[in-house]
């Protein structure tokens, strides 16, 4: 249920801010919408490099979207897109992006 939340906020936010309409994924399912970073013309050869920084940062999770649909998502040790993560300093942000789109 979390994290349908966090997605109706994002497509709202996103939808309200550049006047487009992104994609969202089903409320049933865990199946996102992909598209490739060579589609997009982003630089695929950087991507390990990106990765490796980002392990040596301690990043447990690093996931971009496009428009909605996942570009790039990466775990990190023994975290999976199923564990849990303490998220308090998120709140600050989630209330300006909900104050924002209402």
């Amino acid at each position: 249920m979390k994290k349908n939340i966090y997605l109706l906020i994002f497509y709202l936010f996103s939808n309200s801010l550049f006047g487009q309409t992104s994609y969202f994924p089903p409320i049933v399912g865990t199946t996102w919408d992909t598209v490739s970073m060579q589609s997009l013309r982003w630089c695929p050869e950087k991507v390990d490099s990106l990765y490796q920084f980002l392990q040596t940062t301690n990043t447990k999770a690093f996931i971009v979207l496009k428009d909605g649909r996942i570009v790039l998502e990466k775990y990190f040790g023994t975290f999976t897109r199923d564990s849990n993560w303490y998220w308090a300093s998120a709140g600050k942000s989630l209330t300006a992006v909900i104050t924002q789109c209402f």
